[in-house]
């Protein structure tokens, strides 16, 4: 097992070594040692599912630190010794609750909490938002797009566009839980046995440019075409805009109809750019009109290009039979991370929050749950925040009287990891993947999903506002110092 690095801002490392040596509670206690709770919820994404468990267990049974890091940390300018020598010896102390692998949740949800000596669990902010952040950012795009496509095809073409091998190999895993049918990422199918897909680039059809110039009947790329089908008998793809769109779906047609087998090997053609959206809907038209025409009714079209699940949205309205989508730059390299966050909600068993101008930056006091509650037909239609030792809210539905109708609510935050040091089995991604459409038709499909209401409970809202004005109370805030106008 490699050693452990140094997975921390340099703040956690001088917060620590402070809080090692500073008392904060009335019973003068080391704030080091006080039972701290942290929570982790995303903020930058409607809807998403809950990915990279995983991650979180890798980091959680990693070796302790080495001689050459501590002896580093031993000689900073803040002289980090204390933290070093607590770094030494490090246990992973951690009571962890989560939501299960897959569960899909919303902005500003908590979905997993940190329980511990506020030393060690301060420090751990980066291993949990490492290990949270990018699965349910690509995820949550994979799960938009997959609603916006219905039952399209949605391939992940990103291998390119995500830096190195492992980030990509996680970006297909997480894409395919979130909906996605395959990748062509050939070290993550065989690892993950997912269906492996490719077509050609562009430089191939480029490569034989000059080929037969001045010698044939027969254009190049449509020579291209013809040996491609030759080579893939059993099925393919044809990317037709190397030159243009129309003259590549031109010639894809001739090489189709110039033998049965051609014409039966030839699936789907791409097609990969246009000047605009509106264009590239022209040409889908267009080219399904021209397929049509020549009796290859049953060749598809796949598009590709920066898709989004926007533009897929607007392709499926205006072009709604497009066989699918390969997606590549949108789907982890250009994009809204989910923007985990890791706050402090409890210290010393007293609730504690962070105000802020901004509603959406204000942070949730005391450790909470989160109950997914359904109607009598078995769909989801709320979650509701309640305080951790609050009773379901099923049982209490008079206090909920003016809320949506439900009959029946579930806590979605259980326990994970034990400070004995437990780990839980994993789901597989099939198992997340499976789960993760089981809870799609229970939110009601895409209009569920974009209009589900998430609210506090009333013990909840009140523990927030008493909270909030305590923090806010100080009688002498402007004594002994020149205050001003505005």
């Amino acid at each position: 097992m490699p050693e452990s690095q140094l997975i921390y801002d340099r703040y956690h490392l001088t917060m620590g070594n402070f809080a090692i040596t500073e008392r904060a509670n009335i019973r003068e206690k080391q704030l080091a040692d006080l039972n701290a709770v942290f929570y982790l919820a995303q903020r930058k994404k409607i809807f998403a599912p809950c990915v990279g468990h995983e991650r979180l267990l890798e980091s959680l049974t990693a070796k302790n630190l080495g001689r050459p890091r501590l002896r580093f940390l031993e000689a900073d300018k803040a002289n980090l010794a204390l933290i070093a020598q607590r770094l030494a010896s490090f246990s992973y102390p951690f009571r962890i609750r989560c939501v299960r692998p897959g569960t899909i949740i919303f902005a500003g949800e908590p979905f997993v909490d940190i329980e511990g000596p506020f030393v060690e669990t301060q420090m751990a902010e980066i291993l949990f938002e490492h290990a949270f952040d990018e699965p349910i950012t690509t995820a949550g795009n994979a799960l938009a797009m997959r609603l916006e496509a219905g039952d399209r095809w949605l391939s992940d073409f990103s291998l390119r566009r995500n830096g190195n091998l492992e980030r990509a190999c996680e970006v297909a895993k997480y894409a395919y839980i979130g909906g996605f049918d395959d990748t062509s990422n050939m070290e993550a199918a065989y690892r993950m046995d997912i269906n492996p897909v490719g077509t050609m680039a562009h430089f191939l059809v480029q490569a034989f440019s000059q080929w037969g110039l001045g010698q044939e009947d027969k254009h190049f790329e449509q020579l291209v075409f013809e040996r491609w089908l030759d080579a893939h008998l059993k099925g393919t793809t044809l990317l037709v805009d190397t030159i243009s769109t129309r003259t590549g779906v031109i010639h894809a047609i001739k090489a189709a109809l110039s033998s049965p087998s051609r014409k039966q090997a030839l699936k789907l053609v791409r097609i990969d750019s246009a000047k605009d959206l509106k264009s590239l809907i022209e040409d889908c038209h267009w080219t399904r009109r021209m397929l049509d025409a020549n009796g290859l009714t049953e060749t598809g079209i796949i598009i590709t290009g920066d898709m989004d699940a926007e533009k897929i949205r607007e392709l499926v309205a205006a072009a709604p039979f497009i066989y699918g989508f390969g997606v590549g730059t949108k789907l982890a390299a250009e994009t809204v991370v989910a923007g985990v966050i890791f706050k402090l909600c409890e210290i010393d068993y007293f609730p504690t929050m962070k105000l802020s101008a901004e509603e959406k930056k204000k942070t949730i006091a005391g450790k909470v749950q989160i109950f997914r509650c359904e109607n009598k037909e078995g769909i989801y239609v709320m979650d509701i925040i309640t305080t951790a030792d609050e009773p379901n809210p099923s049982t209490e539905r008079k206090r909920y009287r003016d809320l949506p109708e439900f009959s029946k609510s579930s806590p979605l935050l259980s326990n994970f990891w034990g400070a004995e040091g437990s780990s839980p089995k994993m789901p597989t991604i099939e198992e997340q993947r499976t789960f993760v459409k089981e809870q799609v038709q229970k939110f009601g499909g895409k209009q569920g999903l974009y209009n589900y209401p998430v609210v506090f409970s009333p013990n909840l809202r009140d523990r927030i506002n008493s909270i909030g004005r305590r923090l806010q109370e100080d009688p002498h805030l402007k004594e002994g110092i020149v205050t001003i106008e505005g």
